[in-house]
């Protein structure tokens, strides 16, 4: 299989550090044109800093109205990877309503959001684009401590498919 990613617009999701981050990196270099997606700014400036061709968008996914407009802003995109996640360490019974929110709102219903979007738009353009969801295999695994994180790969596994 030949995949080429030169001429493509591709939106990653959680690219300020981490895998996201090497990811925007390495696609960049594969001649992509990158939009690396994170909700703090000091990780963006640094990104660009070592490739100044990726297009920075600054947005927190746990506000769905203002995902929507920046995803709507740099359309079209012909590859997605949702690759934005938190974590959470808490045992079952110290987990709170809070920590449930962050972890789902960030893990399941930003992929639903982002998704949504960028979708809608392939159908409208009549392309065959592609969706990548960033799972762990704590989706598979019941991690100790990990109740939340766990529950939410499981859920995204399940969206998915």
């Amino acid at each position: 299989m030949d995949i080429k990613f030169q001429g493509k617009r591709i939106l990653v999701t959680g690219a300020g550090q981490g895998i996201g981050k090497d990811l925007a990196l390495r696609l960049s270099k594969y001649k992509a044109e990158v939009i690396a997606l994170s909700k703090t700014s000091e990780h963006l400036k640094k990104l660009l800093v070592e490739d100044p061709k990726i297009i920075p968008v600054c947005v927190n996914l746990r506000d769905w109205k203002a995902t929507r407009k920046a995803i709507e802003n740099v359309l079209p995109i012909d590859l997605l990877v949702n690759n934005a996640g938190v974590g959470h360490v808490s045992s079952f019974f110290d987990a709170t309503p809070e920590d449930f929110d962050l972890v789902f709102d960030v893990n399941v219903k930003a992929i639903m959001n982002v998704s949504q979007v960028v979708a809608k738009n392939m159908i409208e353009r009549n392309v065959a684009g592609s969706i990548v969801n960033i799972s762990s295999q704590a989706s598979q695994a019941a991690l100790k401590d990990h109740t939340i994180y766990c529950s939410s790969k499981g859920a995204v596994d399940m969206l998915t498919k």
